[in-house]
């Protein structure tokens, strides 16, 4: 009798201790999403699908949303051509006929199809006389030699009568560099190599108390007790930390080799566009950190960097005159950028670091 009472006897107690637990964790739950929700980008799978030879294309034909849960949701709709945005109007119903080839800034990400500058353009060109079907040719996470890439596949068949490459000054070199941290396809997004699946990849997704704790532990200042737990530097500070080695004055030959690739996809869209009628122009959009004093100094100091060995022009620097060595035309915005955001103008998400829609 003794046997039979005690598993009833311990049932009861261990009920009432995972009640607890889970009323606990469900209290706290609601507590971090009211004091301090956590920013996560989230989008509707599907976004992304695979480009042999290439790494992945937009998805023709998808509707989605995206958010970062709290600075931004908006719809995103790829047309048949795997463009960002509407349909487009015949080619030939147009004196002009522009595609755009960016990353993320291009794309848009953080803003409706109609915010982006690619959908605001044909209406600021009408004002100076010039019709023009513009074409959002954004892939997200890519860089130059991705997106030329891309346009021998692709864009050809749009016709393009000029083709403006949006350059991100903050990461397409790193994105061009031979050991990038690939990014892999999973469910049509993409995501880095290694990220979590199963119930983290769940908790990742739906909780804000479990990426609170997530990024209490990825600040600095606990990078050893990382590397005791055999954790990976987090992913973001990873990212920063290739972003910064762009704004080192000490020699690279990473970077280097970066700016080659770079520099070789530039003359093969010359070469394209000489022999298929179209030009070439480039943009130059900076990352807020060279732009913003005050970013510049968190993230020096995040990163422990010494301030003298680094120079936020100089990506800027490298792509101009690159960019001269090819006569191709360049429009750098870091000075009216830096001029919006001296008058107060809101122009990066302070979270998600794109643009907002006065950023566009």
């Amino acid at each position: 009798m003794k046997t039979d009472r005690q598993p009833r006897t311990l049932l009861a107690p261990a009920l009432l201790l995972v009640l607890g637990l889970t009323i606990g964790c469900a209290v706290a739950e609601g507590i971090a999403r009211l004091l301090r929700p956590q920013s996560l980008l989230v989008i509707t799978p599907g976004l992304y699908s695979p480009d042999p030879p290439g790494r992945y294309r937009l998805t023709p034909g998808y509707r989605g949303t995206i958010t970062n849960r709290t600075e931004f949701f908006h719809q995103v709709t790829i047309n048949r051509d795997g463009l960002r945005g509407r349909e487009p109007v015949a080619v030939a119903a147009r004196r002009r006929h522009v595609l755009a080839i960016g990353d993320s800034f291009t794309f848009g990400m953080g803003v409706r199809d109609e915010d982006t500058f690619v959908a605001r353009l044909p209406h600021e060109l009408h004002l100076v006389d010039l019709d023009a079907e513009v074409l959002n040719g954004g892939l997200p996470g890519t860089g130059i030699p991705d997106l030329v890439d891309w346009f021998g596949r692709h864009g050809l068949a749009l016709e393009p009568e000029l083709v403006v490459v949006a350059v991100f000054l903050g990461n397409d070199l790193a994105d061009a560099a031979p050991d990038r941290e690939e990014a892999v396809l999973f469910d049509g997004l993409i995501a880095p190599r290694g990220s979590p699946t199963g119930v983290r990849a769940w908790l990742h997704r739906h909780s804000h108390l479990f990426l609170l704790a997530k990024n209490i532990m990825s600040r600095p200042n606990t990078l050893r007790l990382r590397r005791t737990l055999g954790l990976r530097e987090p992913w973001a500070l990873r990212n920063l930390r290739a972003e910064f080695a762009v704004y080192s004055q000490a020699p690279n030959a990473v970077l280097e080799r970066a700016v080659e690739v770079t520099e070789e996809a530039f003359e093969r869209l010359g070469e394209l566009g000489r022999s298929h009628g179209f030009g070439v122009a480039a943009m130059l959009i900076p990352g807020e950190v060279q732009v913003d004093a005050d970013r510049w100094q968190a993230a020096v100091q995040m990163l422990r960097l010494d301030p003298r060995a680094l120079d936020p022009a100089r990506p800027a620097r490298i792509f101009s005159e690159l960019l001269e060595r090819l006569a191709i035309p360049w429009l750098d915005l870091s000075g009216p950028i830096s001029a919006a955001l001296a008058g107060g103008e809101a122009i990066y998400y302070r979270q998600d670091r794109h643009w907002t829609a006065a950023g566009h």
